[in-house]
């Protein structure tokens, strides 16, 4: 009998480890193809697939400086471009004629824009994309000493042609600019005194005064609107200190919210990149008046 019970023990256990699964291999997260650039003497190249391929972008390098520029031309001008698996879009001249280049089969064929009647002499330019049809252009130039004008462009036919809607009523030097939604746009003024901040409602026609408060001493930290853009109902805003700005370094960033469609906005605490500030600190940002 006790041979019986072993037998059948045995085959229990032999069947049991037939059933167990065998170990599955890891599984690693697919990886996504990263974007990049280069510029050197022979022209500027991007690549769609982490550096695997190289194209040849149809611009002289020149073009993408022009205007009012006096910096690097080893990188291209923050937000002068995009650069996604569905567009590539340059912003290019800046004298005579200004224009966006742009692809939207990943360098296959390449078409450009003119943006009518372009502020000769360009200094700032921004472009970016709402939606697959819908985009926005925003330029500064003519500056004479501490006033410049403005424009804003809007496309609805993804980037094929551009319009000239207007410009926000101020001719202080542009901070920054954005849209959140082909109507709902935001832009910043100012190199001296209090920053001014317009917003619109109706894609850059008319501008009204936006008033952005911030509490103690962050009003004076935090002074150059970086980013703004929806978060589910929210609209999130990233405000930063500018070239001159020297609290924990310089790169530490408010962070303010608005539920009520950009009319006013709240700070809600502080964004830190580079990891310069402790949890206490952040957590406790508005007891933080004593920095200075």
């Amino acid at each position: 009998m006790r041979y019986i019970v072993g037998i059948c023990l045995f085959l229990f256990l032999l069947v049991g480890c037939q059933e167990e699964e065998a170990p599955k291999p890891d599984e690693k997260p697919p990886t996504s193809s990263v974007i990049s650039y280069t510029i050197d003497q022979s022209g500027l190249h991007i690549t769609m697939n982490n550096g695997q391929d190289w194209m040849e972008v149809p611009v002289e390098v020149d073009e993408l400086f022009s205007g009012e520029y006096q910096g690097s031309k080893t990188e291209l001008i923050d937000k002068s471009y995009v650069l996604s698996q569905d567009r590539l879009a340059f912003i290019v001249g800046g004298f005579k004629q200004t224009a966006i280049l742009s692809s939207t089969n990943q360098g296959k064929t390449w078409e450009t824009a003119e943006l009518p009647g372009a502020i000769e002499g360009i200094r700032l330019r921004i472009i970016g994309f709402t939606s697959e049809q819908d985009g926005f252009v925003i330029l500064s130039g003519g500056r004479t000493m501490s006033a410049e004008g403005n424009q804003v462009y809007q496309t609805t036919d993804g980037g094929k042609t551009w319009n000239l809607v207007g410009s926000a009523p101020s001719e202080r030097i542009v901070q920054s600019g954005t849209f959140v939604s082909m109507d709902l746009g935001f832009m910043s003024f100012g190199s001296t005194g209090p920053t001014e901040y317009y917003r619109t409602t109706d894609g850059g026609s008319n501008w009204d005064k936006l008033e952005v408060v911030l509490p103690g001493i962050y009003k004076d930290v935090f002074t150059v609107m970086e980013s703004a853009e929806f978060d589910g109902d929210e609209i999130v805003m990233q405000m930063g200190q500018g070239t001159n700005g020297d609290y924990y370094g310089g790169n530490v960033k408010a962070r303010l919210v608005s539920d009520d469609n950009g009319e006013s906005f709240e700070m809600t605490g502080l964004i830190d990149p580079d990891d310069v500030m402790t949890d206490e600190e952040k957590e406790n940002w508005r007891e933080n008046d004593s920095y200075y």
